[in-house]
């Protein structure tokens, strides 16, 4: 993996909890209102950093 794919997962995972995020009245986005969604939601953002976080200490360490 390149640079610029390490920083794009990063990017998208940086997007993806930002949107995930409760309004202030505490309501959550209409996607994660199912009981599925608040149980894959998060993983799916960690393996977005994962892989990201990975793709570039591994371009760095080269």
């Amino acid at each position: 993996m390149s640079l610029w794919s390490g920083f794009a997962f990063l990017v998208i995972a940086l997007i993806l909890s930002f949107v995930g995020r409760p309004n202030r009245a505490g309501e959550h986005p209409w996607f994660l209102r199912f009981d599925t969604a608040v149980v894959l939601y998060p993983p799916i953002v960690l393996v977005f950093f994962a892989v990201g976080f990975a793709a570039v200490v591994t371009w760095l360490t080269k």
